[in-house]
Formats: structure tokens, C-alpha cells, sequence
């Protein structure tokens, strides 16, 4: 079995402009695509609507920092138990979506339960897609992440 890449391991990150906008984006470096996708063939987007936003979309500075604890939770989630990897974490347009790969047998709504439990107060949503071919991630790094 290939190793899961650990949420403390490098990350890559970004920032660019997109339709007149910020957007803030990370992934973890080192990810092996082909060796992960045969094992974790579900997408999972949780997204995060921020309670207090700048004009443009970004999070308030303060309100960023208190999400601190939130973040890496999130971004933890799967650590350990080998059932999902963080893939990418993209901040724009007042919402922060975390983009994980899953086994077929994680539940969305467990998921989605155990954060609002632990993070009460925060505006999560899930969603949830078959891509065993991890074709939006492919996609996503081609676009923003190889740009010139």
C-alpha cells in the first residue's frame, strides 16, 4: 500500500486572481496520483462559509486566525486511518473547501456530524462524487497549479 502524505508533511501554496478575486490555494506536495486513486475513489468537498468576510471574499484577518484549531482538524481529518487524503484546500469567495479522496466506505454525514459536534457555531456543507480517476484533482493542478 502507498503511504498516505501526513497533513504536517511540505505544502505548496498560491495565491492568485481569479475573476477579479482572491484565490488562496494549498496542497500537499508529493502526492502520487496514480498509486493513490485505485485506493480512495470518492471526492469529498467540504466546504466552509465564513461567518465574517472582507469585501472581497477573504476571511477577516482576526476570524482567519480563530480558525486556526478548525483548519487543522479538518485537514487532519483522515490522518492516521488511512481512509482519505486531503488533496487541496482552495479560500475564495467567502468559503474555504477542503478537497479530500476517500475510501467508498466513509460516510459524509458522519463526517460532516463529528465537525459541527467538535466545531460548533462554523457553516459546513458536504458533498460527495464518484472519481476513481481522481480526474478533478488532475484537472484543478493543471489549471491553477502549472500556470505560467
Amino acid at each position: 500500500m502507498p503511504p498516505v502524505v501526513e497533513a504536517n508533511q511540505p505544502w505548496e501554496l498560491l495565491q492568485r486572481t481569479y475573476e477579479g478575486f482572491p484565490l488562496y490555494l494549498r496542497r500537499p506536495t508529493n502526492l502520487d496520483f496514480d498509486a493513490l486513486a485505485p485506493r480512495f475513489p470518492v471526492l469529498l468537498v467540504l466546504t466552509h462559509v465564513f461567518s465574517f468576510r472582507r469585501f472581497d471574499g477573504a476571511p477577516e484577518p482576526t476570524y482567519n486566525d480563530q480558525l486556526e484549531e478548525f483548519d487543522l482538524a479538518v485537514v487532519r481529518y483522515f490522518e492516521g486511518i488511512g481512509t482519505g487524503q486531503v488533496v487541496l484546500v482552495e479560500t475564495f469567495g467567502g468559503k474555504r473547501n477542503y478537497y479530500f479522496y476517500a475510501t467508498a466506505t466513509v460516510s459524509p454525514e458522519a463526517m460532516l456530524s463529528d465537525l459541527r459536534g467538535r466545531f460548533p457555531g462554523h457553516n459546513l456543507e458536504i458533498e460527495i462524487r464518484s472519481d476513481p480517476t481522481w480526474n478533478f484533482i488532475r484537472d484543478y493542478t493543471n489549471t491553477h497549479f502549472n500556470e505560467a
